[in-house]
């Protein structure tokens, strides 16, 4: 018989789910595929957040709910399930908490249904996902501040013996299923822009019956787009009660499910941002950090995101590239991480391999532009460094050149044309969303290096005058244009446009393409609901053009 896996293996072994033999420094498993062998201490996999010192309160059983994904690329040994029906159960036992039915409603009419596409109709305390709403947690809630408050008390109105997991399926209501159907159809590929293996399109939607965080995560952000707000305001206050109770719990920080919906609740919280204002509290990014630096057990992160946990993670630094390039501010991300394996170190051994391998470069392209962001607003470097400076922004420079030079060949764009008299930006089109989306990170990397070249600079410059630098520059903003513009339904992309602009936005002097930039900002604005306005008003005053202050949404009446 083979040898069990052992619970005091090396880190990459564990990861990976695949046997070790404990030999250190290196195990064999690691030396036969030249993987770096990471070791800790019995017991500290996870690094767990404890929302309170010497709490009685009973931690729920940590859950990885990873998805059974197997390593398409070079397969160790068997990969062992590891799931776990996780039940939070407060202070009471199992025994002793409320009743939960295989249903919604219960011993009742229609009307008692928990569906959230109603905002008067309130779900019955015998209901699995009942939670009763608070008056003093609102829309403004920060998981960040949950994460590390001391408050020794539970969610006022929350019942010690709610559930924040179900142990069998909870059928949808007609009116959740059609959101959960929307999201999929819709919203699900904003996340898996770079995963070519579309998990939380295909993964999220199986958890939600089971997982009412999760679930309400995703209604409210369906509800959101479709500009149901009532019905979105109302999932949104749901999933916030059952966040304050599962995050005053020691196995928060590596459940995979609450990091996933944490994510969602983040599109959720920029949806809702005042388009005219465009202030932002970033409360939910802000909660992603600390789930993630809770739960960080080892120092590096696979590109290719075999599980569902390491999709949420790239998803989160997309979002902290968003909010670092509008803020220009390092994006708080760890760079301590390495990234293994390296996209071009992974073989394919199996039909299914082109996916990883795709996600692989794709989230390789996201990595590297991270790490020009972090460079390019990096301040705090004395100036008897500057010779390092020129030195790294070299080394990225190569870097971001050896990715567009060694990317597999279906990166490449499948059409690009020329500018004409119908549209000033170039046509530039790709299959898929990983590819435009890496397309369009380098570009901005190459725009960040461009833009923040070390070296010597005039304190004041000709303003009538483009240099050379920003001429390259504005190549480099026509070419993500182009691409947008083209993929209108690549939403990430109109994404990137929105804080990149931010960089390159000024240095645009031609009335034809200023048009066409706030029409590509309005026309997002009006069919995704991001809010845009203020980055248009914002781009006016510094074009010197009169602000017009009505914004381009129109409001569709909930029905």
């Amino acid at each position: 018989m083979g040898k069990f896996r052992s619970k005091s293996g090396c880190l990459t072994c564990r990861t990976r789910r695949v046997k070790c033999d404990e030999l250190r420094p290196v195990c064999k498993a690691c030396s036969k595929k030249n993987r770096p062998c990471h070791w800790e201490e019995p017991h500290t996999r996870f690094k767990d957040y404890r929302p309170e010192a010497g709490s009685s309160k009973l931690a729920a059983s940590g859950t990885d709910d990873e998805n059974d994904i197997k390593d398409m690329m070079d397969i160790d040994g068997p990969v062992e399930a590891e799931r776990a029906d996780v039940v939070s159960e407060g202070s009471h036992s199992r025994h002793t908490s409320p009743r939960r039915k295989n249903s919604r409603a219960e011993g009742g009419s229609e009307e008692q249904s928990t569906s959230v596409s109603s905002p008067s109709t309130q779900p019955t305390p015998d209901s699995p996902h009942f939670v009763p709403r608070s008056n003093s947690h609102t829309g403004g809630v920060s998981v960040a501040s949950l994460l590390s408050s001391h408050d020794p008390h539970r969610p006022e109105g929350m019942p010690e013996g709610t559930r924040i997991y179900s142990d069998k399926p909870i059928p949808l209501s007609h009116e959740e299923a059609l959101l959960v159907h929307y999201y999929t159809e819709h919203l699900g590929r904003w996340l898996d822009c770079t995963d070519a293996t579309r998990q939380f399109t295909l993964g999220v939607p199986e958890k939600v019956k089971q997982c009412p965080v999760l679930c309400h995560a995703v209604l409210s952000f369906a509800a959101r787009h479709c500009r149901k707000h009532a019905t979105a305001e109302a999932a949104y206050q749901r999933c916030i009660a059952l966040l304050i109770e599962r995050l005053n719990e020691d196995a928060a920080g590596h459940d995979e499910t609450l990091l996933c919906a944490i994510v969602i609740l983040r599109f959720y919280e920029q949806l809702n941002v005042p388009s005219s204002t465009g202030s932002d509290g970033e409360q939910h990014l802000a909660g992603c950090s600390a789930i993630i630096r809770s739960s960080q057990g080892h120092h590096y992160v696979d590109p290719s995101a075999p599980t569902l946990r390491e999709a949420a993670f790239w998803v989160y630094v997309r979002q902290c590239l968003y909010t670092a390039t509008i803020n220009q501010q390092q994006p708080n991300v760890d760079f301590s991480l390495e990234l293994h394996p390296t996209p071009g170190s992974m073989r394919e051994s199996h039909p299914l391999a082109r996916l990883r391998l795709e996600t692989a470069w794709a989230n390789q392209m996201t990595w590297n532009t991270a790490l020009v962001v972090n460079f390019c607003f990096d301040g705090n470097e004395p100036q008897n460094v500057k010779a390092f400076r020129g030195r790294r922004w070299q080394e990225l420079w190569e870097l971001v050149q050896a990715w567009m030079r060694d990317r597999p060949k279906g990166f490449n764009a499948i059409f690009e044309g020329p500018a004409d008299d119908k549209c000033v930006f170039p046509e530039i089109w790709f299959t898929t969303d990983w590819h435009v989306l890496a397309f369009g990170f380098f570009h901005f990397s190459c725009i960040m290096l461009l833009r923040y070249k070390p070296g010597p600079k005039f304190a004041i410059r000709n303003v009538g005058r483009l240099t050379d630098t920003d001429l390259e520059i504005l190549i480099h903003a026509r070419a993500i244009c182009g691409a947008s513009r083209s993929s209108p339904e690549t939403v990430p992309l109109s994404i990137t446009v929105c804080h990149t602009i931010f960089i390159w936005g000024p240095l645009v002097s031609d009335p034809r393409e200023r048009d066409e930039i706030v029409q590509l900002l309005a026309d997002f604005e009006k069919k995704h609901v991001w809010p845009t306005t203020w980055i248009i008003n914002a781009l006016k005053s510094e074009w010197g053009l009169p602000i017009n202050k009505i914004s381009p949404t129109f409001t569709v009446p909930e029905s």
